[in-house]
Formats: C-alpha cells, structure tokens, sequence
C-alpha cells in the first residue's frame, strides 16, 4: 500500500460561534479566546483561536480527504495565532501538513504518520 497524498484543502471561516462552542466543550473559558479588549490589553489585535480547535480542523480536513483510516498520527506545532474569521489552508509539507491562513501566513506545521507509511 502506498502513502495517500495531501491535496491543499480549505477549512471555513472560523466564526466565533464555533470558538464559544468549542471552549464551551472542553470547559476552556479563558478570556483570551472570548474577550476582544482582554485580548487587545494582552497585545493581541484580537482574541485567539484555542490551540487544540485549530487542530481539530486540521485533523477534519485529513479525515475528510483521506478517509477515516488513513490518518494514524498527527504531531502539529502551532507556529502563529489564529483568529476568528481566520481560513486555514492545509497542504502536503516536507514531513506532513503545513497550515497557512488566508493572508499565507504559516500558523502550524504537522508531522503526519499515514496509513502505507510503514511500507515506505
């Protein structure tokens, strides 16, 4: 079996909605995700996307591209914030995904272990 490849893919906006149903999920309140002024006196222009929900849409745009046995690992590093209204474009990069947003900036990198890897 060889390795499936990574076609450039294009999540949806993040909309703040999906933020506030996300932390409220996993129980994460934090106002750095909610709160535009708290973000804004912490330096940010606006409030940041939880870690763990940017790679939930990587993970779900893998999924919907490879198929749900395809992908068996994923190592994603957070690279630059993420914020609402924020498109990610995941691609194939040099050791799995690399993940840009609308503007091209590079926001996370993912090392990804694929069904076929291991006949490689």
């Amino acid at each position: 079996m060889s390795r499936p490849a990574i076609a450039s893919a294009t999540a949806a906006p993040i909309t703040r909605e999906r933020i506030a149903d996300f932390g409220d999920a996993v129980g994460d309140h934090n106002p750095v995700h909610f709160d535009v002024e708290f973000a804004r006196a912490a330096g940010l222009p606006d409030t940041v996307v939880h870690g763990p929900f940017c790679a939930t849409i990587v993970i779900d745009q893998l999924i919907a591209q490879l198929g749900p046995d395809a992908l068996l690992n994923l190592d994603l590093r957070l690279r630059g914030p993420v914020f609402p209204g924020d498109e990610l474009t995941i691609t194939a990069g040099e050791y799995g995904v690399d993940v840009h947003n609308q503007s091209g900036a590079l926001v996370a990198t993912g090392v990804t272990i694929l069904q076929g890897d291991e006949d490689s």
